[in-house]
């Protein structure tokens, strides 16, 4: 059961870091695109900007929102292991009862 946990909590960091990773570079491609801001609240900012003739992409991070974020997505898939691992764990009851009842 431990183990499931701890598997769904990896798989939760995992897939939060990937997921924030997506979305900012989404956010800078939108922002390359239609040469304009784009904000994703509370995580990342990102504005296309010309200096001096020079189109550059310019991004401020909110390190405390991925945290947030990854933290919530993270507890999240951690819960979904707990459920996973109950249930797991009942059905393994139930068929050793079964078992002893056909015997």
């Amino acid at each position: 059961m431990i183990r499931t946990v701890v598997v769904a909590l990896l798989a939760g960091l995992a897939t939060g870091v990937f997921g924030l990773i997506i979305a900012c570079v989404a956010c800078l491609a939108i922002a390359f695109a239609t040469r304009s801001e784009v904000t994703l609240p509370g995580m990342f900012h990102a504005e296309f900007v010309t200096i001096d003739g020079a189109p550059q992409l310019g991004f401020l991070p909110d390190w405390g929102g991925m945290a947030v974020a990854l933290a919530a997505w993270t507890a999240l898939a951690g819960l979904l292991g707990v459920l996973a691992a109950h249930r797991a764990h009942e059905r393994q009851i139930r068929t050793e009862e079964q078992l002893g009842a056909e015997e």
